[in-house]
């Protein structure tokens, strides 16, 4: 079944790009997943879907006529993992609060506001057979299993991580264990280019893993915590087709906020509604 909230429930803090002190309040609805940009007067919900997204500069943001919300991923991640097909997500600011750089803030959020049945059933993303996407070194696959199961391999020039893969079988407590605690990262040699480009500004050694030339600026909280963090994004982003996800192995390798949202608009297109 479709699912909301049973009560509103907000987070606080910077964006993670904008660094701008952001409010974000979940009211429950029953009309999809929507952002509305209340410091904008005449802004209009914009419903996330993979046909909103408006650019995936570091981030998933999306876009209608009247505002923008950037880097929408985390909050995505945190709702697909707790089912939650509907909330009305209202934000004073042009991005979420990035707070501890991964989601698990945002599951707790949602966990204590409650979880509550709609009388409608999600639709089901109906996946028969294999679907492939590549592009150079990129490549993603979706085909059916006996359970749903997420894998990603990441592969970098950097001798720390040259290659990192995770797998695991999504359901509410696997995500809450083994992802959502696994934080944005970035390499240390881009931090500066980043912030003269006006991103990262809410960047912190609390909320992301800095990558340094041959160590990890600071501790991480799993030995593998990149790579489990790029399946919390793409989770988030492959959410965005709205549709359930029925037992299937998504398997990614090297990609990123761009391609995901491109595979996510191929399997739309490639579901069967029978």
């Amino acid at each position: 079944m479709r699912k909301t909230i049973l009560q509103s429930t907000t987070v606080s803090g910077p964006g993670l790009h904008t660094g701008v002190p952001t409010t974000m309040t979940f009211k429950p609805a029953q009309n999809g997943i929507t952002f509305l940009r209340t410091d904008l007067p005449n802004a209009k919900p914009i419903l996330a879907h993979v046909s909103n997204v408006g650019s995936t500069l570091r981030g998933t943001n999306l876009k209608n006529e009247t505002a923008e919300v950037w880097t929408i991923e985390h909050v995505m991640s945190a709702l697909h993992a707790l089912g939650i097909t509907d909330v009305a997500v209202e934000m004073d600011g042009p991005e979420p609060p990035v707070t501890d750089g991964a989601s698990d803030v945002y599951v707790d959020a949602l966990l204590k506001a409650g979880v509550q049945d709609l009388p409608e059933e999600q639709p089901l993303l109906n996946i028969k057979q294999k679907i492939t996407y590549s592009c150079g070194t990129i490549f993603y696959s979706a085909e059916p299993a006996d359970q749903l199961t997420f894998s990603f391999v990441y592969r970098h020039k950097h001798p720390l991580l040259a290659h990192c893969e995770y797998s695991f079988v999504f359901n509410q407590q696997n995500y809450i264990e083994q992802i959502a605690r696994a934080r944005t990262f970035g390499f240390e040699e881009e931090l500066a280019f980043l912030k003269a480009h006006g991103l990262a500004k809410g960047g912190n050694l609390e909320n992301a893993v800095i990558v340094g030339k041959d160590k990890f600026i600071n501790e991480r909280r799993f030995p593998d915590e990149p790579v489990r963090h790029k399946l919390l994004d793409l989770i988030g982003d492959i959410s965005l087709t709205g549709r359930k996800l029925p037992p299937l192995h998504i398997h990614c390798e090297c990609g990123g906020h761009k391609h995901n949202v491109i595979f996510a608009t191929i399997l739309l297109a490639n579901a069967e509604d029978k």
